[in-house]
Protein backbone atom coordinates (compact mmCIF):
# COMPACT_ATOMS: atom_id res chain seq x y z
CA UNK A 1 0.00 0.00 0.00
CA UNK A 2 1.23 3.45 -0.88
CA UNK A 3 1.15 5.91 2.00
CA UNK A 4 -1.09 8.95 1.54
CA UNK A 5 1.55 11.15 3.15
CA UNK A 6 1.03 13.86 5.75
CA UNK A 7 -2.29 15.67 5.98
CA UNK A 8 -1.59 19.28 4.83
CA UNK A 9 -5.13 20.64 5.17
CA UNK A 10 -6.25 22.68 8.18
CA UNK A 11 -8.06 20.65 10.90
CA UNK A 12 -11.84 20.95 10.93
CA UNK A 13 -13.95 22.01 13.89
CA UNK A 14 -15.17 18.45 14.46
CA UNK A 15 -11.60 17.24 14.63
CA UNK A 16 -10.70 19.75 17.30
CA UNK A 17 -13.73 19.43 19.54
CA UNK A 18 -15.67 22.29 17.99
CA UNK A 19 -12.99 24.96 18.21
CA UNK A 20 -10.96 25.58 15.06
CA UNK A 21 -7.23 25.81 15.65
CA UNK A 22 -4.53 27.71 13.77
CA UNK A 23 -1.70 25.54 12.55
CA UNK A 24 1.57 26.75 14.02
CA UNK A 25 4.45 27.16 11.57
CA UNK A 26 7.84 25.77 12.50
CA UNK A 27 10.28 28.45 13.63
CA UNK A 28 12.68 29.86 11.03
CA UNK A 29 16.31 28.89 11.47
CA UNK A 30 18.38 31.59 13.17
CA UNK A 31 21.58 32.92 11.64
CA UNK A 32 24.78 32.62 13.55
CA UNK A 33 26.74 35.74 14.47
CA UNK A 34 29.21 36.01 11.55
CA UNK A 35 26.75 35.46 8.64
CA UNK A 36 24.25 37.75 10.31
CA UNK A 37 26.80 40.55 10.61
CA UNK A 38 27.90 40.05 7.00
CA UNK A 39 24.33 40.30 5.73
CA UNK A 40 23.75 43.45 7.78
CA UNK A 41 26.90 45.04 6.38
CA UNK A 42 25.86 44.21 2.82
CA UNK A 43 22.44 45.76 3.36
CA UNK A 44 24.02 48.92 4.74
CA UNK A 45 26.27 49.20 1.69
CA UNK A 46 23.29 48.83 -0.62
CA UNK A 47 21.42 51.50 1.29
CA UNK A 48 24.35 53.90 1.15
CA UNK A 49 24.70 53.33 -2.59
CA UNK A 50 21.00 53.98 -3.08
CA UNK A 51 20.91 57.28 -1.26
CA UNK A 52 24.38 58.66 -1.96
CA UNK A 53 24.17 62.07 -3.58
CA UNK A 54 25.34 62.80 -7.11
CA UNK A 55 27.21 59.53 -7.50
CA UNK A 56 28.37 58.99 -11.10
CA UNK A 57 29.13 55.35 -10.38
CA UNK A 58 26.21 53.77 -12.17
CA UNK A 59 26.05 50.58 -14.08
CA UNK A 60 25.81 46.86 -14.69
CA UNK A 61 22.09 46.86 -15.17
CA UNK A 62 19.71 45.63 -17.82
CA UNK A 63 20.43 48.71 -19.98
CA UNK A 64 16.81 49.59 -20.71
CA UNK A 65 16.66 52.22 -23.42
CA UNK A 66 13.94 54.79 -24.01
CA UNK A 67 13.68 57.22 -26.88
CA UNK A 68 11.11 59.87 -27.62
CA UNK A 69 9.83 57.49 -30.30
CA UNK A 70 10.60 53.96 -31.38
CA UNK A 71 9.83 54.80 -35.01
CA UNK A 72 6.22 53.70 -34.67
CA UNK A 73 4.81 54.86 -31.35
CA UNK A 74 5.44 57.58 -28.81
CA UNK A 75 7.14 56.10 -25.75
CA UNK A 76 6.61 57.85 -22.40
CA UNK A 77 9.66 58.53 -20.29
CA UNK A 78 10.47 56.13 -17.48
CA UNK A 79 8.60 57.04 -14.27
CA UNK A 80 11.01 58.73 -11.92
CA UNK A 81 13.59 59.20 -14.69
CA UNK A 82 16.21 56.90 -16.20
CA UNK A 83 19.43 56.27 -14.31
CA UNK A 84 21.39 57.99 -17.11
CA UNK A 85 19.88 60.66 -19.36
CA UNK A 86 21.55 62.40 -22.30
CA UNK A 87 20.35 65.95 -23.00
CA UNK A 88 21.38 68.42 -25.66
CA UNK A 89 21.31 69.34 -29.33
CA UNK A 90 22.59 67.81 -32.57
CA UNK A 91 26.16 67.60 -31.26
CA UNK A 92 24.85 65.10 -28.70
CA UNK A 93 22.41 63.41 -31.11
CA UNK A 94 24.75 63.06 -34.10
CA UNK A 95 26.36 59.78 -35.00
CA UNK A 96 26.64 57.77 -38.19
CA UNK A 97 23.96 58.61 -40.73
CA UNK A 98 23.36 54.92 -41.35
CA UNK A 99 22.31 54.41 -37.72
CA UNK A 100 19.78 57.19 -37.55
CA UNK A 101 16.75 55.99 -35.62
CA UNK A 102 13.72 55.54 -37.94
CA UNK A 103 11.06 58.26 -37.90
CA UNK A 104 12.94 60.07 -35.15
CA UNK A 105 12.20 63.75 -35.64
CA UNK A 106 15.19 64.62 -33.45
CA UNK A 107 17.59 62.78 -35.80
CA UNK A 108 19.09 60.74 -32.96
CA UNK A 109 21.48 57.95 -33.82
CA UNK A 110 22.18 54.61 -32.20
CA UNK A 111 25.86 55.58 -31.91
CA UNK A 112 25.48 59.16 -30.70
CA UNK A 113 27.14 60.52 -27.57
CA UNK A 114 24.51 59.22 -25.14
CA UNK A 115 24.58 55.72 -26.59
CA UNK A 116 28.38 55.63 -26.59
CA UNK A 117 28.54 56.56 -22.92
CA UNK A 118 25.70 54.21 -21.99
CA UNK A 119 27.58 51.34 -23.60
CA UNK A 120 30.58 52.14 -21.44
CA UNK A 121 28.78 52.70 -18.13
CA UNK A 122 26.00 50.11 -18.57
CA UNK A 123 23.34 51.94 -16.54
CA UNK A 124 20.24 50.18 -15.31
CA UNK A 125 18.24 52.46 -17.63
CA UNK A 126 19.11 55.05 -20.25
CA UNK A 127 17.06 57.70 -22.02
CA UNK A 128 18.38 59.57 -25.05
CA UNK A 129 16.61 62.95 -24.91
CA UNK A 130 19.07 64.90 -27.07
CA UNK A 131 17.43 66.51 -30.10
CA UNK A 132 18.89 68.08 -33.22
CA UNK A 133 18.16 71.78 -33.36
CA UNK A 134 17.46 72.04 -29.63
CA UNK A 135 18.04 75.31 -27.83
CA UNK A 136 18.26 75.78 -24.09
CA UNK A 137 14.51 76.46 -24.15
CA UNK A 138 13.88 72.93 -25.44
CA UNK A 139 15.43 71.42 -22.33
CA UNK A 140 12.72 72.79 -20.06
CA UNK A 141 9.72 74.00 -22.09
CA UNK A 142 7.59 72.42 -24.87
CA UNK A 143 9.16 72.48 -28.31
CA UNK A 144 7.66 73.14 -31.71
CA UNK A 145 9.04 69.83 -32.94
CA UNK A 146 6.62 66.97 -33.44
CA UNK A 147 6.34 64.60 -30.47
CA UNK A 148 9.09 66.35 -28.56
CA UNK A 149 8.19 67.17 -24.98
CA UNK A 150 10.70 69.10 -22.83
CA UNK A 151 13.89 67.11 -22.44
CA UNK A 152 13.71 67.56 -18.67
CA UNK A 153 10.81 65.09 -18.65
CA UNK A 154 13.39 62.31 -19.07
CA UNK A 155 14.96 62.88 -15.65
CA UNK A 156 13.68 62.43 -12.10
CA UNK A 157 14.52 61.28 -8.57
CA UNK A 158 15.93 57.97 -9.84
CA UNK A 159 18.38 59.69 -12.21
CA UNK A 160 22.03 59.50 -11.18
CA UNK A 161 23.82 60.93 -14.23
CA UNK A 162 22.91 63.69 -16.70
CA UNK A 163 25.13 64.82 -19.56
CA UNK A 164 24.31 68.18 -21.12
CA UNK A 165 25.71 69.31 -24.46
CA UNK A 166 23.75 72.44 -25.34
CA UNK A 167 23.95 76.19 -25.81
CA UNK A 168 25.28 76.56 -29.36
CA UNK A 169 21.88 77.02 -31.00
CA UNK A 170 20.90 79.60 -28.39
CA UNK A 171 24.09 81.49 -29.22
CA UNK A 172 23.45 81.57 -32.99
CA UNK A 173 25.04 78.36 -34.32
CA UNK A 174 22.51 78.11 -37.16
CA UNK A 175 23.21 81.58 -38.48
CA UNK A 176 26.97 81.15 -38.23
CA UNK A 177 27.17 77.88 -40.15
CA UNK A 178 24.63 79.05 -42.74
CA UNK A 179 26.38 82.33 -43.59
CA UNK A 180 29.94 81.11 -43.05
CA UNK A 181 29.89 77.55 -44.41
CA UNK A 182 26.65 76.33 -45.99
CA UNK A 183 26.02 79.33 -48.25
CA UNK A 184 28.96 81.65 -47.51
CA UNK A 185 28.17 85.34 -47.89
CA UNK A 186 29.21 88.76 -46.63
CA UNK A 187 27.19 88.40 -43.42
CA UNK A 188 29.40 85.67 -41.95
CA UNK A 189 31.42 88.05 -39.80
CA UNK A 190 28.26 89.83 -38.63
CA UNK A 191 26.66 86.62 -37.38
CA UNK A 192 29.88 85.38 -35.80
CA UNK A 193 30.30 88.55 -33.75
CA UNK A 194 26.70 89.12 -32.66
CA UNK A 195 26.88 87.36 -29.29
CA UNK A 196 30.46 87.72 -28.14
CA UNK A 197 31.47 87.75 -24.45
CA UNK A 198 30.41 91.04 -22.89
CA UNK A 199 27.40 91.43 -25.17
CA UNK A 200 23.82 91.40 -23.95
CA UNK A 201 23.09 88.26 -25.97
CA UNK A 202 26.02 86.34 -24.47
CA UNK A 203 25.04 87.39 -20.95
CA UNK A 204 21.42 86.33 -21.55
CA UNK A 205 22.41 82.86 -22.80
CA UNK A 206 24.78 82.44 -19.85
CA UNK A 207 22.02 83.32 -17.37
CA UNK A 208 19.57 81.01 -19.14
CA UNK A 209 22.08 78.15 -19.13
CA UNK A 210 22.66 78.55 -15.39
CA UNK A 211 18.92 78.62 -14.69
CA UNK A 212 18.41 75.53 -16.86
CA UNK A 213 21.04 73.50 -15.01
CA UNK A 214 19.63 74.60 -11.67
CA UNK A 215 16.21 73.36 -12.76
CA UNK A 216 17.72 70.01 -13.77
CA UNK A 217 19.15 69.71 -10.28
CA UNK A 218 15.74 70.37 -8.73
CA UNK A 219 14.16 67.65 -10.85
CA UNK A 220 16.98 65.16 -10.20
CA UNK A 221 18.66 66.16 -6.92
CA UNK A 222 20.76 62.98 -6.69
CA UNK A 223 22.17 63.18 -10.21
CA UNK A 224 25.69 64.18 -11.19
CA UNK A 225 25.38 66.79 -13.95
CA UNK A 226 28.19 66.79 -16.51
CA UNK A 227 28.50 69.79 -18.84
CA UNK A 228 30.09 68.78 -22.14
CA UNK A 229 31.99 71.12 -24.46
CA UNK A 230 31.71 71.29 -28.24
CA UNK A 231 34.23 69.63 -30.52
CA UNK A 232 35.70 72.41 -32.71
CA UNK A 233 35.07 72.27 -36.44
CA UNK A 234 38.51 73.68 -37.27
CA UNK A 235 41.88 74.10 -35.55
CA UNK A 236 41.77 77.15 -33.30
CA UNK A 237 45.08 78.53 -34.51
CA UNK A 238 47.36 78.26 -37.52
CA UNK A 239 46.84 77.91 -41.23
CA UNK A 240 44.38 75.32 -42.53
CA UNK A 241 45.05 73.19 -45.60
CA UNK A 242 43.76 75.32 -48.50
CA UNK A 243 42.83 72.22 -50.47
CA UNK A 244 40.58 70.98 -47.67
CA UNK A 245 38.74 74.31 -47.46
CA UNK A 246 38.48 74.57 -51.25
CA UNK A 247 36.93 71.11 -51.41
CA UNK A 248 34.23 72.23 -48.98
CA UNK A 249 33.93 75.65 -50.70
CA UNK A 250 34.69 77.50 -47.46
CA UNK A 251 36.54 80.85 -47.65
CA UNK A 252 39.53 80.95 -45.23
CA UNK A 253 38.33 84.28 -43.81
CA UNK A 254 35.11 82.61 -42.69
CA UNK A 255 37.09 80.15 -40.60
CA UNK A 256 38.65 83.09 -38.75
CA UNK A 257 35.16 84.48 -38.07
CA UNK A 258 34.00 81.08 -36.83
CA UNK A 259 37.01 80.90 -34.46
CA UNK A 260 35.91 84.12 -32.78
CA UNK A 261 32.37 82.78 -32.32
CA UNK A 262 33.51 79.35 -31.13
CA UNK A 263 35.83 80.76 -28.45
CA UNK A 264 32.90 82.79 -27.13
CA UNK A 265 30.68 79.68 -27.06
CA UNK A 266 33.19 77.41 -25.35
CA UNK A 267 34.09 80.12 -22.90
CA UNK A 268 30.42 80.41 -21.97
CA UNK A 269 29.98 76.65 -21.47
CA UNK A 270 33.08 76.43 -19.29
CA UNK A 271 32.10 79.53 -17.30
CA UNK A 272 28.63 78.17 -16.56
CA UNK A 273 30.01 74.84 -15.33
CA UNK A 274 32.58 76.59 -13.13
CA UNK A 275 29.94 78.96 -11.71
CA UNK A 276 27.81 76.00 -10.57
CA UNK A 277 30.81 73.81 -9.58
CA UNK A 278 29.83 71.14 -12.09
CA UNK A 279 32.05 68.75 -14.01
CA UNK A 280 33.10 70.25 -17.36
CA UNK A 281 34.42 68.09 -20.19
CA UNK A 282 36.85 70.09 -22.33
CA UNK A 283 36.78 68.82 -25.92
CA UNK A 284 40.06 67.91 -27.62
CA UNK A 285 41.14 70.55 -30.11
CA UNK A 286 43.75 68.56 -32.05
CA UNK A 287 41.34 66.49 -34.16
CA UNK A 288 39.39 69.17 -36.02
CA UNK A 289 38.41 69.03 -39.67
CA UNK A 290 41.24 69.22 -42.21
CA UNK A 291 43.55 67.32 -39.82
CA UNK A 292 44.74 63.72 -40.39
CA UNK A 293 42.28 62.13 -37.95
CA UNK A 294 39.29 64.47 -37.59
CA UNK A 295 36.61 64.10 -34.93
CA UNK A 296 34.21 66.24 -36.99
CA UNK A 297 33.05 65.99 -40.59
CA UNK A 298 32.84 68.56 -43.37
CA UNK A 299 31.06 66.33 -45.87
CA UNK A 300 27.45 67.31 -46.22
CA UNK A 301 28.32 70.97 -45.76
CA UNK A 302 25.50 71.75 -48.19
CA UNK A 303 23.17 69.75 -45.87
CA UNK A 304 22.36 67.35 -48.69
CA UNK A 305 25.44 65.19 -48.97
CA UNK A 306 25.74 63.63 -45.54
CA UNK A 307 28.23 60.79 -45.48
CA UNK A 308 27.37 57.35 -44.10
CA UNK A 309 29.57 57.79 -41.03
CA UNK A 310 28.76 61.36 -40.05
CA UNK A 311 26.58 64.39 -40.61
CA UNK A 312 28.20 67.42 -42.18
CA UNK A 313 29.62 69.98 -39.72
CA UNK A 314 29.04 67.61 -36.79
CA UNK A 315 30.99 65.01 -34.80
CA UNK A 316 31.90 61.74 -36.45
CA UNK A 317 31.39 58.39 -34.75
CA UNK A 318 35.09 58.48 -33.87
CA UNK A 319 34.59 61.90 -32.31
CA UNK A 320 31.64 60.74 -30.24
CA UNK A 321 33.62 57.75 -29.01
CA UNK A 322 36.51 60.01 -28.03
CA UNK A 323 34.15 62.27 -26.06
CA UNK A 324 32.59 59.20 -24.45
CA UNK A 325 36.05 58.07 -23.36
CA UNK A 326 36.78 61.49 -21.85
CA UNK A 327 33.53 61.51 -19.89
CA UNK A 328 33.95 57.95 -18.65
CA UNK A 329 37.56 58.54 -17.60
CA UNK A 330 36.54 61.70 -15.74
CA UNK A 331 33.69 59.97 -13.90
CA UNK A 332 35.89 57.04 -12.95
CA UNK A 333 38.68 59.32 -11.73
CA UNK A 334 41.14 58.37 -14.44
CA UNK A 335 41.75 62.00 -15.48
Amino acid sequence: MVSAGPDLRSPTASETGGAPTRRRRPPLPRMSGAPRRALAAALVLLLVAAVSTRSPLIGTGSHWIRYQTDGINYIPDLPGGAQYVSLGDSYAAAGSFRKRLPLDFCARNADDLGHVLAERLQPVSFTDRACSGATLDDLTVPSQKIENAPQIYGIGPFTRLITVLAGANSLGFGGVITHCFVTPDARCDEYARTNLPGSQGWAFVRAQYIATLQMLHRYAPLAAIVVVGYLPLFPLTGTIDPGCLAGAKIPPANVDAWRVWYLGLEGLVHDVAAHLHLVYIAPPTDHAACTPHPYVALQGVDLRGNGPDAYGLHPTVTGQRAMGDLIEDTLRGRR
